[in-house]
């Protein structure tokens, strides 16, 4: 009997693993059977909750901490125009400030020079962008969002300056009350 050398000797530990002990070499066969039906039924099911869920209006008005939108019964959703915030204390074009309430209410005269400008400027930008289409032409649409507890000279005096610009279609932001009683959208 010829003399051979001894092979490797692994530990007891060793020789019960997979990759050193028995079976070693060997290859398992692996059955994994990925189940397509129900995984293509999981995904359709996401996809028509999220297009049910997906709003395709998007948001129109910022809502401001300082002002609380009146309530309304009735209403109709409100397009995309240039806004007017009136708070308590200010007047606000687009989320920049115009003028204060407080020197409003001594004014005499109705309109308010700064606000006319601002909105004749965003009326020639309008204008300059949309010339080349022939059925875009402005409209002269506007929202107001107005605190509920603003006097009514103010807004009057916003409405005056708004028109003498050429925004005659005024749109006012309310908070619809919904059919439970709480509070609804922005209409």
């Amino acid at each position: 009997m010829p003399i051979v050398t001894p092979g490797k000797r692994y530990g007891a530990r060793l020789q019960k693993s997979k990759v050193f002990g028995k079976g070693a070499g060997q290859r398992r066969t692996v059955d994994a059977d990925l189940l397509i039906t129900p995984l293509v039924d999981m995904f359709i099911i996401i996809v028509i909750f999220l297009l049910q869920n997906f709003s395709a209006t998007g948001e129109i008005l910022f809502m401001s901490q300082d002002i609380t939108l009146p309530d309304a019964m009735n209403g109709n959703e409100i397009d995309r125009a240039p806004v007017v915030q009136i708070s308590s204390d200010s007047v606000m074009l687009e989320g920049e400030q115009i003028a204060l309430v407080a020197d409003l209410a001594r004014d005499e005269y109705w309109n308010i020079p700064a606000l006319e400008e601002k909105l004749r400027d965003l009326k020639k930008r309008y204008e300059a962008l949309h010339q080349a289409d022939p059925s875009g032409g402005f409209k002269g649409d506007i929202n107001i969002q107005g605190h509920k507890e603003v006097e009514f000279k103010t807004i009057k005096r916003v409405m005056y300056s708004c028109n003498q610009a050429g925004y005659a279609n005024i749109n006012f932001a309310v908070m619809g009350a919904s059919e439970s009683g709480g509070e609804g959208e922005k209409k």
